[in-house]
């Protein structure tokens, strides 16, 4: 039986008894409907179901990374709402299941957690958080289930499935069950694991979109901060200056740490004063200096958020992280955001009017959608006494250079949640764990050593424990060994089947990693866990 996408194999061949199981199996479950069956060996080619106007970050293909039986359902247990499950469930089984989130504002399936997981032997499923599409705002118009789904049903109904799935298909259930996303991905599983404890065993969040509601008006108000939607004002800083601007950052403030290596390790450490690149002065050219009424526009660029009522609701720009989210505001020389987040979830699920725009975005419009956090989008819940009285395991990733989530917010959301649930440092540590990454952008990339494992491929001589976020996670559920530092990897070309350039260590907050100053600091050996 086949459906949603098809496949070609490029590998070879599963057993017949494993291609009979997979694909003559029965697969009725309650509210659900069978989309596709597919058996493939690993190495086959699968053809994803989505156009570049659809998940431009998806891909076209994807790969069986083993041999597996996909299984692709649709979940309709509440009116109006229909969440797609595509489950990749490997021969070669490990016990254990894991489950993805989304990007943006969902409606694309996680192939590369689907690859990665299937790779490591976990039972491995994938939703669309119950639509299809990361761009576009009409699949939430007159839609409560959708937005609902796309807050906080998703992930839950994609737990609830999996461990059916598995004890249907496996003939027992998972031994152990986790969850990794990040991004929005991120802010679905600290939710989910706020919400329904019971869910996973361990949640790995990257970069998490925790307060996901300020963190996407920000765009918008940070644009508006420096002159747009006027292209003309005195104040408006134009994109080719930002660009001047970060690097003069980095030449300020990189050294600072040790080490001049391009890299802020730690940005909240810093103030960046913009009158220091003013006209007249030595730090930027006469093109691209900044003239008295930009000095100010850069200055408030940095400053955090506040409501309507002047309280700070969320952190500063991080310097040293590229700004194109909120400067990267033109298209054939008239004003607009290339972020489209901003205008497709106003649009769509705060306002449900497809006419709003936002050139006309202001303060009033982040406070109107924080009052009423349509599908509970905006969550930022800190107590987590049920998930820790349950012993779930929480682990966090953030880039130090995340140009879209300012990383500052998950160091408050830490303190908060170690507050809110009562715990001391020791138990903190026991069971939520942050580690920031210095040089890493959104998720995943940039200059550092910034590979931990987070993202498909994988590097085959780093699977393990100390070079891999999720099996460290494994680890802390399953061996009770809390990781104490994650080791990040740097590859020429950025490419994983290339050299490794340089490793350095990475260490749970609130410690950071420190040169030593003496030995090559592209050596992992050469860095230290210091509070």
């Amino acid at each position: 039986m086949t459906g949603l996408a098809s496949s070609t194999s490029t590998g070879g061949a599963a057993s017949s008894l494993w291609v009979a199981k997979c694909v003559h199996k029965s697969y009725v479950f309650p509210n659900a409907t069978l989309v596709s069956v597919d058996a493939l060996p690993s190495g086959s080619v699968i053809q994803l179901p989505y156009g570049p106007d659809l998940c431009a970050n998806a891909g076209v293909t994807a790969t069986a990374t083993s041999d597996l039986c996909r299984v692709v359902v649709n979940i309709t247990d509440t009116p109006g709402s229909s969440i797609r499950i595509d489950a990749w469930l490997p021969a070669d089984w490990n016990g254990r299941f894991l489950a993805t989130g989304n990007g943006g504002i969902g409606g694309c399936i996680d192939y590369s957690g689907l690859q990665t997981g299937a790779q490591l032997g976990f039972a491995t499923l994938g939703t669309n958080a119950g639509h299809d599409g990361e761009v576009g705002f009409d699949f939430f118009l007159n839609q409560p289930a959708v937005i609902n789904d796309f807050g906080y049903r998703a992930i839950h109904v994609e737990a609830e499935f999996g461990k059916q799935l598995i004890q249907h298909f496996y003939g027992r259930a998972p031994a152990t069950s986790y969850y990794h996303g990040c991004s929005t991905g991120g802010r679905q599983g600290l939710q989910n694991a706020q919400l329904y404890p019971a869910d996973f065993d361990g949640v790995l969040a990257g970069a998490p979109g925790i307060d996901w509601l300020h963190i996407v008006a920000s765009k918008g108000i940070l644009a508006r901060r420096i002159g747009w939607p006027d292209l003309t004002s005195s104040a408006y800083v134009r994109p080719e200056q930002w660009r001047a601007i970060v690097a003069h950052q980095i030449a300020l403030f990189d050294p600072l740490d040790g080490l001049a290596d391009g890299i802020i390790d730690d940005p909240a450490r810093f103030r960046y004063d913009p009158a220091l690149a003013a006209c007249g002065g030595t730090a930027l050219n006469s093109s691209l200096c900044l003239e008295p009424d930009q000095v100010a526009a850069v200055r408030a660029a940095y400053e955090p958020l506040t409501d309507g009522s002047g309280a700070i609701v969320y952190p500063g720009f991080s310097v040293g992280a590229d700004t194109s989210v909120f400067s990267a505001n033109q298209l054939n020389g008239t004003a607009r955001l290339s972020y489209r987040v901003l205008d497709d979830f106003w649009r769509g699920a705060v306002y449900n009017d497809s006419t709003w725009d936002s050139l006309n975005f202001t303060v009033d419009d982040m406070d109107f959608a924080i009052h009423l956090n349509p599908g509970g989008v905006g969550f930022r819940e800190t107590d987590f006494s049920a998930t820790h009285a349950r012993g779930v395991k929480i682990m966090s990733y953030h880039g130090q250079a995340d140009q879209t989530i300012t990383p500052a917010l998950s160091a408050e959301y830490f303190t908060k949640v170690q507050a809110s649930t009562g715990l001391d440092a020791t138990a903190m540590a026991d069971f939520y764990r942050l580690f920031f990454v210095p040089g890493m952008g959104h998720c995943s990339g940039g200059i550092g050593a910034t590979d931990i494992g987070q993202k498909y491929p994988l590097d085959p001589t780093r699977v393990d424990a100390d070079n891999n976020v999720l099996l460290a996670l494994v680890d802390w559920v399953e061996k009770g060994k809390a990781p104490d530092m994650i080791f990040g990897a740097r590859y020429a070309s950025g490419n994983v089947l290339q050299p490794i350039l340089a490793s350095r260590k990475h260490c749970p907050y609130p410690q950071r990693s420190k040169w030593n100053g003496v030995t090559n600091s592209n050596l992992s050996t050469s860095w230290d866990c210091v509070f």
